[in-house]
């Protein structure tokens, strides 16, 4: 059997919550009253985490996996997984996945049909609150 090597690259994409209003007093005023976060933590956004090492499977296998996710403040939404750029023969289920507001991470299961595509591949995965 011959192998197919890949890697996961995570894209996540963070919207704020609530309504999008101006600056309370219009463009440039600042509300002296708001909390703000700690230095280098945002607030209702994510960031998603996959495995660091490369993935190898034989045609015809399949492997369990995770992608993990880390909340900034505020942020309690459903997370939906997309998995773009998968080479010919492989799928991810479930697709799309989704880790739910209280949960850390998403199982998913990598497989690799016996008409995959050989070779090394990058798979990009995109998250999305619901």
């Amino acid at each position: 059997m011959k192998t197919i090597r890949f890697g996961l690259l995570v894209s996540a994409i963070a919207v704020l919550a609530g309504c999008h209003q101006g600056s309370p007093g219009g463009p440039g005023a600042v509300d002296l009253n708001q909390k703000k976060p700690p230095i280098g933590e945002a607030i209702d956004t994510f960031e998603l985490s996959v495995p660091m090492l490369p993935t190898t499977l034989k045609q015809g296998e399949h492997i369990a996996s995770s992608v993990g996710i880390k909340r900034g403040n505020n942020f309690d939404e459903d997370v939906k997984l997309k998995f773009d750029d998968l080479p010919t023969g492989v799928k991810i289920t479930p697709s799309p996945a989704l880790i739910k507001h209280g949960d850390a991470e998403a199982k998913i299961s990598i497989e690799a049909g016996n008409n995959a595509s050989l070779g090394n591949f990058t798979i990009k995965v995109t998250g999305h609150p619901t």
